[in-house]
């Protein structure tokens, strides 16, 4: 078959043409991140042992002081926690990026199969150099590239909800004061058998961006202590809205395997 036949699928988003990637990868998110936040500090460099051994700093220090007031956290910790509500904000909105890219494809294998199906239907003009054999069969393909995408991206997407920060996870007893709520946010899944695919992926997406609201209210309420002490640091008051972090796409192995499956058709049944 040729596979220029295809085309129609790609038209929308490009994402199974060969040699192409979704999204190109920068650097690594958190090391983005840090460099970004520590950026102004490694201009002048300071005692960066000592900084990092510094008590109010630990992970354990933070745990014996989860009940103190927002007014009396010590402006280390407040550094603690603004840099752990901005690395889970930053993840969160990667694994809304990745819940989007999952429905997107999605729509955009239903589209077109959806065409493929009118013009055997005679709802449509078939395409010249095609045939009705080759249509069904091309409809076929698409068909199972569309179930291989289904079910093999949902095991990505459920492998980042199981792993995905939670408020109270990064931010234990301190959380309420930080983010103003106790809710620690959904653990999200897809059932990629769910009878409203569409319905499912919204549920996620809605979890996902309850998590990364409620990490950048904490950034919010650190920067406004820190700026209130009149102790920002050069590089500190940055948009917790926007991290501008980019994360390669979490499909793009699977792409090839669906390029695969529509080139060659489904896997025959033992």
């Amino acid at each position: 078959m040729n596979v220029t036949n295809f085309a129609p699928l790609f038209q929308r988003n490009a994402v199974f043409s060969p040699g192409q990637t979704l999204f190109q990868p920068k650097n690594d998110a958190l090391n983005q991140i840090s460099d970004r936040l520590l950026g102004e500090q490694e201009k002048n460099p300071r005692d960066l042992k000592d900084r990092f051994d510094t008590l109010e700093l630990s992970e354990a220090a933070a745990a014996s002081q989860e009940d103190r007031t927002l007014e009396e956290m010590p402006e280390g910790l407040l550094r603690y926690y603004l840099n752990l509500c901005r690395v889970g904000a930053c993840i969160s909105q990667q694994n809304e990026t990745s819940l989007t890219e999952y429905r997107d494809q999605l729509t955009a294998f239903d589209e077109t199969i959806q065409g493929y199906q009118d013009i055997l239907d005679g709802r449509a003009e078939m395409p010249t150099g095609m045939d009705r054999e080759t249509m069904s069969a091309l409809l076929e393909r698409t068909r199972a590239a569309r179930a291989q995408f289904l079910q093999e991206g949902a095991e990505t997407l459920n492998r980042l909800g199981r792993e995905a920060p939670t408020p109270k996870g990064f931010l234990r007893g301190a959380c309420e004061t930080l983010t103003g709520s106790k809710e620690n946010g959904d653990r999200w899944q897809i059932d990629p058998e769910a009878e409203d695919i569409y319905g499912e992926i919204d549920r996620a997406l809605d979890s996902a961006r309850k998590t990364t609201s409620a990490f950048q209210r904490g950034a919010s309420t650190c920067l406004h202590e820190l700026k209130k002490r009149d102790c920002l640091r050069a590089g500190e008051e940055i948009d917790p809205d926007e991290p501008e972090v980019v994360r390669a796409s979490v499909f793009q192995e699977l792409y090839e395997a669906v390029w695969t499956t529509l080139r060659r058709g489904p896997k025959a049944e033992d």
